[in-house]
């Protein structure tokens, strides 16, 4: 392309000058083009961009940056700085630094940053700026990323790690082939490993040899179905112990639904398990003692109708003749069917009889009687049980001997059951304290029973024998022990001044030895025996809803001496009260009756006259507060079943004393 420029000269002719303007034409086309595309790209990158002059002055900006900030274009080129959207004084001095530097050297590279952008509304955006200096220019080009929705993702990512970590429950994450990528530190607290011996590893590691495997197998099965697995698993530590988890694992799936992990959460659960079993066994025994009430009170009924009627067959029997010697072996049988009755209601009761002097033996032996018919024959029982010299009494309580003696045996004859053997129970009395006799320290020097129990079973190690005292350590199966029997020997031991000791090799057998200290003060005279019972006139109305024991009280009474009113029904007796009320000076009432108990009889017999004497009897019976008893009218509470001279004695204890 050609351009004439007309040239007028002095003399007033004309000429032209011709100059080529193609190359100029096509660059400046090019120029406009490329501005073109460059503003094109600038608005429409999908990036907010800006344009920042020497001043810090905002000389353009595209549409991306009004959406971000919320300014038009209009409020901003050459209105607003840079520095005005820039929320914390500390992201300001960062990027002012790259300002500065970029005046010194111009060929600084493009610097990275992250700030807070404060928006026209004074709402606050994350954003990324990435700033660099145009060359030859002496403007700033900085490209801006809104990365708020990546930073609140983050930043619930890190609360839900920070959760994880902290949780008391463990977790714990496998691949899909069960090997384990991640454990939080609940977790390693619980299985005893830290996170570098177990990631990478199987989470078979866990697994107890308690089983062959099979509740992991149902896990497995169950997963593999889709489905969220829960339930209880009994997990093996680092250590060897074994801990029970309630555990919910979880498959995780990637977009096409393939499972590409597990999640599981582990809570231990072993301290409630064994408050679960505490529970349950309590309300076993809770169970057991309100059988063996009701049990008792029938059995006692029962031996009531025995031993009464012994008494008074023993009472006419010639002295000498062999009646009266087979009424002597009958009245030894009914006191121990007493006494064990007693032992039975003391048991499910958990409750302790007052301590009194004792002698052990008799304790001992009765215990080994009941022991021999729960044992194999394949346990011999050998007694070593020394005379004891005379007054050799320990201040104790029949039941906590009893209990010690069995939870001792049971031990022993568990340690022999599969081999069988000899299991020794022994007593001696020796002196402690003396240099040549310490089994234990801390015992005060004196006199001493001891109670020896040996067996020859497999014996014990260290490792075992010096934990066996622990609460709830047992080295029997699931359901074999509680871990208490020993702990609630030492603890009885204990309460009676004394000590425990025990002796163990590995196949050596095992002999504990028990020290009780004997009674060495002189013990009061108890009450002697009267040679003639004690008796009266009296009126007495008898009230029991067993024929048998209504006709047997009538006639140790009348025996007695005493005019009876018998009835077997306690509204009849309550009828015939009150249609006398003063025709009787003392009544006697059994507990338990149907329509009105003994209590609620002895109640409303002392609504009608208050000054009535109440003797209550009973063969199993929680009654035993005294006040209580007074304001109900019960003076004193016989238990069955009772001889004809304890009913004498305590029938003029209540009448003489008004």
């Amino acid at each position: 392309m050609i351009y004439v420029s007309p040239v007028k000269l002095g003399t007033g002719q004309g000429t032209m000058t011709l100059e080529d303007i193609t190359d100029r034409i096509k660059a400046e086309a090019a120029l406009r083009e490329s501005e073109e595309k460059y503003r094109i790209i600038f608005e429409n990158s999908g990036t907010a961009l800006i344009f920042i002059e020497d001043d810090s002055t905002i000389s353009m900006n595209n549409k991306e940056f009004e959406k971000l900030s919320g300014y038009s274009a209009a409020e901003v080129e050459g209105r607003k700085k840079w520095t005005d959207f820039v929320a914390r004084p500390e992201d300001l001095e960062r990027m002012q630094e790259y300002h500065r530097l970029r005046r010194i050297d111009e060929r600084a590279a493009p610097k990275t940053y992250e700030f807070q952008l404060i928006g026209r509304e004074g709402n606050l955006k994350d954003v990324v700026i990435t700033v660099a200096l145009l060359p030859g220019a002496k403007q700033t080009l900085a490209a801006m990323l809104d990365i708020t929705e990546r930073k609140k993702g983050e930043e619930e990512r890190m609360r839900l790690v920070t959760a994880i970590a902290q949780a008391a429950e463990g977790f714990v994450v496998t691949d899909k082939d069960w090997i384990i990528e991640y454990v939080n530190p609940a977790f390693e607290r619980i299985t005893g490993y830290g996170g570098n011996e177990i990631i990478g590893r199987h989470s078979r590691i866990f697994e107890n040899n308690k089983h062959d495997g099979a509740p992991y197998k149902a896990v497995e099965d169950s997963l593999a179905s889709g489905n969220v697995w829960t339930g209880r698993v009994l997990n093996r530590r680092k250590d060897g112990t074994f801990y029970e988890a309630e555990v919910t694992t979880s498959p995780v799936r990637d977009n096409s639904s393939t499972v590409i992990n597990y999640v599981s959460i582990h809570r231990d659960i072993t301290h409630e398990v064994k408050l679960e079993k505490e529970l349950r066994q309590a309300q076993k025994m809770e169970a057991i003692g309100t059988l063996a009430g009701g049990i008792a009170h029938d059995f006692n009924n029962i031996l009531m109708a025995i031993s009464g009627y012994t008494e008074l067959a023993h009472g006419k029997s010639p002295e000498g003749g062999s009646v009266r010697r087979y009424l002597d072996q009958v009245r030894v049988a009914t006191a121990r069917a007493t006494d064990l009755v007693a032992q039975i209601l003391t048991f499910s009761r958990h409750t302790e009889q007052e301590r009194r002097p004792m002698s052990v033996g008799p304790i001992v032996k009765e215990a080994l009687k009941l022991l021999r018919s729960s044992l194999p024959s394949t346990i011999e029982i050998r007694r070593e049980i020394e005379a004891l010299p005379e007054g050799g009494m320990v201040l104790t309580d029949p039941t906590q001997i009893h209990q010690v003696v069995m939870n001792l045996c049971t031990n022993a004859a568990h340690a022999m059951r599969a081999n069988g053997g000899v299991l020794t129970v022994g007593l001696s009395c020796g002196p402690v304290g003396a240099p040549f006799f310490s089994p234990c320290p801390g015992l005060k020097p004196g006199p001493y029973l001891c109670l020896t129990v040996s067996d020859t079973g497999h014996g014990m190690d260290t490792s075992i024998s010096e934990r066996i005292f622990d609460p709830y350590f047992t080295t029997k199966g699931p359901g074999e022990g509680t871990g208490l029997g020993l702990a609630v020997v030492q603890g009885i031991v204990k309460s009676h001044g004394g000590a425990i000791t025990m002796h163990s090799e590995p196949g050596q057998g095992t002999t504990f030895s028990v020290f009780l200290p004997l009674i060495e003060e002189e013990i009061a005279p108890g009450v002697e025996p009267v040679d003639a019972l004690p008796v009266g006139c009296e009126r007495v109305l008898f009230v029991d809803d067993e024929n048998v024991l209504v006709d047997l009280g009538k006639e140790m009474l009348e025996v007695l001496g005493y005019g009876v009113t018998a009835k077997t029904g306690s509204l009849e007796a309550l009828a015939t009260f009150r249609a006398r009320p003063d025709a009787f000076d003392l009544v006697i009432t059994d507990m338990t009756m149907p329509d009105l108990t003994g209590k609620d009889l002895a109640r409303e017999l002392v609504a009608v006259r208050p000054d009535v004497p109440v003797i209550l009897c009973s063969g199993f019976s929680e009654l035993a507060d005294g006040p209580l008893s007074r304001e109900m009218g019960i003076r004193e509470i016989v238990m069955k079943p009772y001889a004809i001279d304890h009913l004498a004695i305590t029938i003029r204890k209540v009448l003489d004393e008004g």
